[in-house]
């Protein structure tokens, strides 16, 4: 019998595999054109996926992403999904985005004339608190003057959308970013269809993100990677239970230790320090400058 890993009615889209499988089919290009065109600001009239094997250097850098769209007319699109925080996401970001802004160069003469790259980042966290934002959970970024803010270029975009911090209730979902947060955290608690109020994009995100929709490979694949995160997960619990246990128990050990040196400098014997502590003689003895 198969591992039946999936127990609600939506994929993950948080999950790497359930985002490439809602988000990055042709058949569901409207999902990440409309979600470009909102997050950048943009209009995109032509949209397509990228091979992102053919990037150069990125085999030698071990960096891989999400999604890679190029958009006729406008430039370059990475999405990249992030459940894990990160130290250095920010710089990840911005190492990533050099991929698409050094493929440009061809060989022999160029006069530099690049096409924007557009970095998106979907984030199961907060950013850094020490990095300038604003209110909400949609944060946008571009190279700009210290002290006028006038634009410095328009080549390079950054926008992350926190996942994880979103708190709204549909209801309270004004914007489609807000609409889109919404649905990006709760996909994987509906048990049934939610009310959409018939607006098409969310009813077609639905469509792409049902488990009984996908084919037995999409759904092998889905499962696999579900169980990674999963199983990473209670790792890194266990990791975090077991080290605050130990930290609680080398804690108590320090502080049994400091009560026996202060019971030996008032001039208590070994014997009654070891009596009174419950360590060994030898333990005590140990203790005695």
């Amino acid at each position: 019998m198969d591992l039946v890993l999936h127990e609600t009615k939506y994929i993950n889209p948080m999950v790497d595999a359930g985002f490439k499988l809602i988000f990055g089919q042709p058949k569901h290009m409207r999902l990440i054109r409309e979600l470009l065109e909102h997050a950048f600001e943009v209009k995109i009239t032509e949209l397509s996926f990228a091979n992102v094997e053919r990037i150069a250097g990125m085999s030698d850098r071990n960096a891989c992403f999400d999604l890679l769209c190029k958009a006729e007319g406008i430039g370059n699109f990475i999405v990249e999904v992030q459940v894990k925080e990160q130290k250095n996401f920010i710089d990840r970001a911005l190492f990533y985005s050099t991929f698409p802004i050094s493929a440009q160069a061809p060989k022999g003469d160029w006069d530099y004339n690049l096409a924007p790259v557009y970095f998106l980042g979907i984030l199961d966290f907060s950013l850094p608190s020490d990095s300038p934002k604003g209110d909400g959970c949609v944060h946008r970024y571009s190279l700009r003057n210290d002290e006028t803010n006038g634009l410095l270029t328009d080549s390079i975009r950054y926008v992350f959308l926190e996942v994880g911090p979103f708190d709204k209730r549909l209801e309270e979902c004004m914007t489609f970013l807000d609409k889109y947060l919404y649905y990006m955290k709760n996909l994987p608690n509906f048990v049934r269809r939610p009310h959409t109020q018939g607006e098409a994009y969310f009813e077609e995100l639905l469509d792409a993100a049902e488990y009984v929709a996908l084919n037995k490979e999409m759904k092998a694949w889905y499962d696999e990677r579900l169980k990674v995160m999963r199983d990473n997960k209670n790792t890194m619990d266990f990791a975090v239970e077991k080290g605050i246990a130990e930290g609680i128990e080398k804690g108590k050990l320090y502080e049994k230790t400091e009560i026996a040196r202060r019971l030996l400098s008032m001039g208590l014997s070994a014997e009654q320090v070891s009596e009174g502590t419950g360590f060994t003689l030898e333990e005590v003895l140990a203790f005695i400058p």
